[in-house]
């Protein structure tokens, strides 16, 4: 955690410049916004997520509710949404300059990435496309509570069964958040509009994926209530053992978040 936020700005601009190709005369405002909001996060966020850190890492050390699992997904979501409209003036001042051709190179990209997802988590074959999904979710799961047995993946390949239901539900929204993203630099880079008015446009995207409306709302309260019953499940499945390895790892991380903390109060006393 702590050396892949230390390169974050690098990765961010790697990840920017793959999707648009960064002109020559992009480059430097892009450089400077992302260090503009890795300051801003590192001063107001990682304090918060320290906070949220030490919370679950008391609550993974015993039985673990929905409720626990929704005020976790509600911290991410709400820590999202506040660096999303902390991006927001620098987003919409890059918008303003792309070109007809990074357009089409984005979109290009988001092809690419979706091939590589439908190869790997929507197979034909139900059993491969759980094996795949299987495996992701173990990743996760053994990356906070350590090494599970047989019998432990075994129940949780069974309890998969609601989450892997909304398997193509999760896709097409994937494509649609994808689409509209398009359709919005697309318009901005025919119309040019005022500064202030992309500005809007954002907020408004990130309202209508924060918040379904009434015809995808259904659709996601089942999507999403799947997954935490599934994580539920599994966090009820751990062993004390696996439990309290959980609570070291989380201790690690807000290690490590106290530490980015205190580098981040030594670069800017020095400024």
């Amino acid at each position: 955690m702590k050396i892949g936020y230390q390169q974050g700005d690098r990765l961010a601009y790697w990840w920017v410049d793959r999707y648009v190709d960064v002109s020559d005369a992009q480059e430097p405002p892009t450089r400077e916004a992302i260090a503009r909001f890795f300051s801003w996060h590192r001063h107001t966020q990682l304090p918060e997520i320290a906070n949220v850190l030490t919370r679950v890492k008391g609550e993974v050390a015993g039985t673990v509710d929905a409720a626990m699992v929704r005020h976790v997904q509600q911290d991410a979501q709400r820590l999202s949404r506040q660096a999303f409209e902390n991006a927001i003036p620098d987003a919409a001042s890059l918008m303003l300059t792309l070109t007809p051709e990074q357009i089409k190179r984005m979109e290009s990209k988001f092809a690419e990435n979706n091939a590589k997802y439908r190869k790997e988590f929507l197979k034909s074959d139900a059993k491969a496309r759980t094996d795949a999904r299987l495996d992701k979710i173990m990743g996760y799961a053994k990356l906070v509570y350590g090494r599970f047995s047989d019998e432990q993946e075994h129940v949780i390949r069974e309890a998969m069964g609601p989450y892997m239901q909304g398997a193509e539900g999760r896709y097409a929204e994937r494509l649609k958040r994808q689409q509209e993203w398009v359709a919005m630099a697309r318009e901005v880079s025919t119309t040019h509009p005022p500064k202030a008015q992309v500005e809007e446009m954002l907020h408004r995207y990130a309202d209508h994926w924060q918040h379904p409306a009434a015809e995808r709302l259904q659709q996601a309260q089942a999507t999403n209530q799947a997954g935490v019953q599934l994580t539920v499940t599994i966090a009820n499945l751990t062993t004390p053992e696996q439990k309290a390895h959980a609570v070291a790892r989380f201790q690690k991380w807000i290690d490590d978040t106290h530490a980015l903390m205190r580098e981040g109060g030594s670069t800017h006393a020095s400024k």
